[in-house]
């Protein structure tokens, strides 16, 4: 989280499956709707098996092959029996009997079995074409005509096609990737978005920020837990109104004021957090809120598994509502409040999205000097989540801000908080000359002035664009930024 005195929370929100969101381009996610399917190490159903899904699992689509031609066969191995091949493939072991005409269960080494597939068919329409239909299936207009021995200019209405079997690589958890049948997988697109947290300003520059083109998401801090009644509310409704005739959704944050043992007071009694999350829903449904980011920091250790019951139980009750869950997460780092806390494998289960606040390597008392988020130290962070959450569900946190560090003769060293705007002008005012260090993938500048030595890892436009090519290498849900007015307008072109 951003670091003044203690630390403040840094969000970023998800926007619902349903809606939609102005912003960059659609991510592609496979849902599983075979009863079960085989993630494959090739797109060839001979290759080793990585994992077997299960239906309703969902993973980010990374690319798409079409099947070999011809039939899948399998030749029986020493220690082989129908179960273990049956499984191998993704099918049944009726399946496999039915196709094969086998009466008993029992196999010979070296017998060829045939694996059935799951074909996909199309019955023609009136105003249907070959190249409508390969679009539709992702395939191409070749390969329907060798499949089904048509006439390339008239398809005749009611005519049953066979859709070319393919198969699609899916990003699946513990950095590994599996390919399945494109039968076994419904494809969606997910757009992708860019969310903004409202802070520190006035009136007329928030509804200035509402206008920022490139903003999907507005976030305002209205919750946070209290010991006296349990929740303090803070809402806006004059500005969920003005955002939502911007054209922006409302995600309010909810916070724990950093207080472990005030957290521990509401998770871990039942009673309590009912009451928290009836407190909340009426809220969100009085603001017309499309969803909240939940945002608990420095938990005791303790209260780890009444952490996820909480979100479960949050979900449950606002899901009838169309309101969204997301959830900020630490990256994973040796503190046993501020990461090892959370159960992150869990929130992301419970929890529509997981937030990842990629920032504060180099916090605001830090005793070394350094970047807020060097893109080495972001990209591992980004794949050590990605172990325990799919990659569509994670949002990247990007800093509108930075620090200026000083270190005095003594080498003793302290930092001042920078919002992007105020470097910029920092070094305009200053005449410096942006250096690029390959080590942070940053632009970098230095000033002695009174003795002492000034450093600053800069955050900009080129600090950003290498930060959204993360979010699109790892097939990522979005961006979000800390916080809105920190950045000058046009950085957020970038982001889309």
């Amino acid at each position: 989280m951003y670091k003044f005195s203690l630390i403040i929370a840094v969000l970023f929100v998800s926007v619902c499956h349903s809606r939609h969101v102005y912003g960059a381009e659609p991510i592609s996610v496979g849902k599983v709707s075979a009863s079960s399917t085989t993630a494959f190490t090739s797109s060839k159903m001979q290759s080793q098996v990585v994992t077997n899904l299960v239906r309703g699992e969902e993973y980010p689509i990374i690319k798409r092959k079409e099947a070999v031609d011809g039939e899948v066969i399998h030749t029986v191995a020493t220690g082989d029996t129908l179960y273990l091949v049956a499984r191998h493939y993704g099918v049944t072991v009726n399946e496999v009997k039915k196709e094969n005409r086998l009466i008993g269960s029992r196999l010979y080494v070296g017998q060829r079995l045939i694996i059935p597939r799951d074909l996909v068919s199309h019955q023609v329409e009136r105003a249907d074409s070959l190249w409508k239909i390969a679009r539709a299936y992702n395939t191409s207009i070749d390969r329907l005509i060798k499949n089904n021995q048509v006439d390339a200019v008239v398809l005749q209405p009611g005519t049953d096609l066979e859709i070319p079997e393919g198969f699609y690589q899916l990003q699946l958890l513990d950095g590994k990737t599996g390919w399945v049948q494109q039968s076994a997988v419904k494809q969606s697109k997910q757009d992708r978005f860019n969310l903004g947290w409202k802070y520190n300003g006035k009136h007329d520059s928030y509804q200035k920020q509402l206008r920022i083109n490139g903003l999907d998401v507005v976030s305002p801090r209205w919750y946070t837990l209290s010991y006296e009644k349990l929740i303090s509310l803070n809402e806006d409704n004059h500005y969920a109104v003005s955002a939502a005739k911007a054209g922006k959704q409302v995600w309010p944050l909810f916070g724990n004021r950093f207080d472990p043992a005030l957290t521990d007071f509401i998770l871990s009694d039942a009673g309590n957090r009912q009451k928290v999350i009836s407190s909340l829903k009426k809220s969100l449904v009085q603001t017309k809120s499309q969803g909240i980011n939940v945002d608990f920091e420095n938990i005791d250790p303790k209260n780890k598994k009444d952490y996820v019951t909480f979100i479960q139980e949050l979900k449950k009750e606002l899901q009838p509502y169309g309101i969204f869950v997301s959830v900020d997460v630490s990256r994973e780092n040796d503190d046993p409040f501020w990461s090892g806390s959370l159960d992150r494998a869990g929130l992301g289960e419970a929890a529509d999205f997981i937030v990842l606040m990629g920032y504060d390597e180099h916090w605001g008392s830090s005793p070394k000097a350094g970047s807020v988020a060097s893109l080495p130290w972001t990209d591992e962070g980004i794949k050590l989540l990605l172990e325990e959450v799919p990659g569509h569900k994670i949002l990247l946190g990007v800093p509108f801000y930075t620090r200026e560090w000083i270190t005095d003769n003594s080498g003793k060293v302290r930092s001042v908080d920078r919002t992007i705007i105020e470097t910029e002008k920092l070094i305009r005012e200053k005449g410096l000359t942006k250096k690029w260090d390959d080590s942070t993938s940053q632009n970098y500048v230095e000033f002695m002035e009174n003795g002492e030595k000034h450093q600053i890892w800069v955050e900009d436009e080129d600090s950003m664009k290498l930060r959204y090519d993360l979010v699109k290498k790892y097939h990522l849900r979005g961006t979000a930024a800390w916080y809105v007015g920190g950045g000058p307008e046009d950085i957020w072109s970038v982001l889309e």
